[in-house]
């Protein structure tokens, strides 16, 4: 332990970190939907670009996120198979909005929440990750309370052809693939990729001589783009699939299996003329999910789940003068859900909740205006949602901020008060008989969120240091209580409330072209302490790399999570037993070295110290572990 301590810290320092490492100034979109410097946004924006990915070779999204300032995700460090949960600055998955190219990616078909399943997306085919932490309802709508997370993915070329083939393989017989092409031809671009991984994993319950419980996922995506003068317009599709083995819950062994697809297509066009530009995005997505059991000699399904949402949006950014710019649009989106489930005593699935009739849709309209002058700045904006069930909802942001420019560097200090909501999911709405019953009289929850933004350092991000201070009250939080006595049906209610306060600090430093430290440090309490389940109070990621030499990329991470409440079921009591968790340190180590110009191999050590700890009570974590893999570009 003192060495675990000694390591962490000599690496211990905080950040926005992972920022990215060109030269020059980086560009994002998350925090206006336009491109502009990520210095001048007014809230802190974290951003992962091509070359920081470089430095997580071998790992996969969820390992990438985990190092973010004020992120867990629960279940990282079970078994690959098992399902993670989202834990930013005290909020829950639905708290949580993901955008696949700037545009929405959900998951219809969840309980309480609708955040699309991460290990559906694979980090091979990321260009590069957008971080907004903070209410953003005001530009995002539903579900932005927390954390907007904006997930890039490789379209670029140069050339009429290139591409990257590249292969790996690892601890628990885990083997993966990957093939990308893309190219350019006059106006047009281009890109495919196709992904597969399969393993046999470990045991994700905790016991002896339990069965492995492998998984398998394939990932198949395009992009076909035209670009000519002041018009651009791209068609998108992907399709993932994940088939996976899990166990009967905590300490006990099980033989089920789930079987998700996930698959969207999409269309995008910007418009730019004088001072402004005009936006349309669209996409169509659906997804399937299946549980089964095995029963007697092969697989018997238990439930499934089938889901589909429309979205599409169009706005308009335009800067009226040097001092004044508005961004203002619309949205439109539908979603709808079935579902069955296998009766007591069956032989086959039969209807719970019918496509026909389980569908909600909403119209928004936004509006964010920037006032600036002489370095200061205000940023207002104002949402309407009018949607099926509880009729119209606003919200709202004030975001008055201080920049000021030097040559290379810079210093910026923000207040922002923001209003954000959760619209009910379809199954929180509509039910799932006989033990859930509807309740079409939900409100959605809202958040109201105080936050103090601070940040300088390089305009180039080789030298930054940020912080943040936060408080957010959530009010008619959805909760799902017995209603029913007799039958013990239940069904979801606005009965809940909290208040959530912490801070992020942050700093990253590039100290020549060999060496670059960073890190980042998040403290979060909640008023209930009952709702911090498996959320640590402090976490702390540090990094050091190392380009030794040229080719050369050596990345140390160090992670230190603080002791947690957790609770599994005893099915020998039939009782909810409550745990406390013990802190951990962990450190991960990743090489790569470019052999030859388009020839490269890498390897991971997950766990390097072979830390014995527990992420998730009653699941198994993962020991020391080994990914070997090639990259051959062309």
């Amino acid at each position: 332990m003192k060495k675990e301590i000694l390591v962490g810290a000599m690496l211990i320092v905080s950040s926005c970190a992972f920022a990215q490492q060109e030269t020059g100034i980086q560009e994002v979109t998350i925090a206006s939907k336009t491109s502009k410097p990520i210095y001048k946004s007014g809230k802190n924006v974290q951003l992962l670009s091509a070359k920081d990915l470089e430095k997580f070779k071998g790992q996969n999204l969820n390992d990438v996120l985990n190092q973010l300032v004020g992120f867990q995700i629960t279940g990282n460090f079970n078994n690959t198979s098992e399902p993670k949960s989202l834990k930013i600055r005290g909020g829950k998955s639905a708290n949580v909005l993901i955008l696949m190219d700037g545009v929405p990616l959900k998951d219809v078909t969840g309980n309480d929440y609708t955040v699309s399943d991460l290990r559906l997306i694979a980090l091979e085919n990321i260009e590069s990750i957008e971080v907004l932490n903070g209410a953003s309802s005001v530009l995002y709508g539903s579900n932005a309370t927390v954390s907007v997370i904006n997930i890039k993915t490789k379209q670029s070329a140069n050339k009429k052809i290139e591409g990257l083939l590249s292969a790996r393989g690892g601890s628990f017989s885990t083997f993966a693939q990957d093939l990308t092409l893309k190219g350019k031809l006059s106006d047009f671009n281009y890109e495919v990729s196709g992904f597969n991984e399969k393993s046999e994993g470990l045991s994700s319950a905790e016991g002896e001589n339990f069965n492995k419980d492998g998984y398998e996922k394939q990932n198949f995506a395009a992009n076909l783009g035209y670009n000519k003068n002041n018009f651009s317009l791209n068609v998108n599709g992907n399709y993932s699939h994940n088939l996976f083995h899990y166990d009967d819950g905590a300490f006990t062994d099980g033989n089920n299996r789930g079987n998700d697809i996930q698959k969207f297509a999409g269309l995008s066009s910007k418009y730019t003329y004088k001072n402004g530009e005009i936006h349309f995005n669209s996409r169509l997505s659906a997804t399937e999910r299946v549980g089964q059991s095995f029963v007697g000699n092969a697989y018997q399904d238990q439930y499934s789940y089938a889901g589909a949402n429309f979205f599409s949006e169009l706005f308009n950014q335009y800067s009226f003068s040097k001092y004044i710019s508005l961004v203002a649009g619309i949205q439109y989106e539908t979603q709808n859900m079935g579902a069955k489930s296998l009766p007591f005593g069956g032989n086959s699935l039969e209807d719970v909740l019918l496509k026909s009739d389980t569908k909600n849709n909403n119209f928004d309209a936004f509006a964010q205006a920037n006032f600036n002058y002489s370095g200061f700045n205000l940023d207002l904006g104002i949402r309407n949602t009018n949607q099926s069930k509880f009729g119209n909802h606003l919200v709202y942001s004030i975001n008055p901020f201080y920049l000021k420019e030097f040559d290379e560097n810079y210093f910026k200090l923000g207040y922002s008060y923001s209003t954000a909501f959760i619209a009910p999911t379809l199954y929180q709405n509509f039910g799932s008989l006989p033990y859930t019953l509807p309740n079409f009289d939900l409100k959605p929850e809202t958040n109201s969120s105080h936050e103090i933004d601070l940040s300088f350092g390089k305009k180039d991000q080789s030298f930054v240091i940020n912080a943040s201070l936060y408080q957010r009250q959530e009010k008619d939080a959805f909760a799902y209580e017995t209603v029913d006595f007799v039958s013990y049906a239940g069904q979801f209610l606005n009965v809940d409330s909290n208040k959530v306060k912490g801070f992020d600090v942050g700093f990253k430093y590039r100290f020549n072209p060999i060496f670059n430290i960073g890190g980042n440090f998040s403290y979060v309490e909640k008023e209930k302490e009952a709702t911090m389940l498996r959320q640590p109070k402090q976490r702390v990621n540090s990094f050091l790399e190392i380009d030794a030499f040229k080719g050369n990329k050596i990345n140390f991470t160090h992670q230190f999570v603080s002791k947690r409440s957790d609770s599994y079921y005893d099915s020998a009591t039939f009782a909810v037993v409550p745990v406390e968790l013990k802190s951990y340190h962990l450190f991960n180590l990743n090489v790569s070295q470019t052999l030859v110009k388009n020839l490269s191999v890498f390897a991971n050590i997950g766990n390097l110290f072979n830390t014995s700890y527990v992420d998730v009570v009653g699941f198994t974590m993962k020991p020391r572990n080994y990914t070997v893999g090639v990259d051959y570009k062309f």
